[in-house]
């Protein structure tokens, strides 16, 4: 299991998983990404749902 940082966002990447969930640094559940290349797409739905802001 690797934790990762994309900004004000945290991964958690597992190697027996294809699926990658995403909170904000403060805890916040964000989503599951559905593989690693949609992290991204994801984070960017949460920001404009929640104004940009990660809290």
């Amino acid at each position: 299991m690797l934790l990762d940082r994309y900004g004000d966002y945290v991964v958690i990447f597992d190697a027996d998983r294809d699926q990658v969930p995403v909170f904000t640094v403060y805890g916040t559940w964000v989503g599951l990404a559905d593989n690693p290349d949609a992290i991204t797409h994801l984070i960017d739905i949460h920001e404009r749902v929640n104004g940009g802001d990660a809290g």
